[in-house]
């Protein structure tokens, strides 16, 4: 099983940092130092100890980069 958490608002899946970091292909803490210094999207909230992303964002964020040569191609794909 994989559970999904939902934003109520948008729609939009939230997704962890291991999450973020399997689709963009990165190590989690790899992710975690980029949105902490601004080269990735910053968190948008944090529920039950999760800090969770908009997977929108981390998805737009990860074209970005392919497109600039920031890293060859994405390694997995978040649900």
């Amino acid at each position: 099983m994989r559970p999904t958490i939902i934003d109520s608002d948008s729609g939009r899946p939230l997704w962890t940092a291991a999450q973020c970091a399997e689709y963009s292909g990165t190590a989690r803490g790899t992710f975690t130092s980029y949105a902490g210094r601004g080269r990735a999207p910053e968190p948008v909230t944090k529920y039950q100890g999760l800090t969770l992303w908009d997977s929108e964002a981390v998805k737009g964020w990860h074209e970005s980069r392919q497109q600039r040569g920031g890293f060859a191609a994405r390694a997995g794909e978040a649900s």
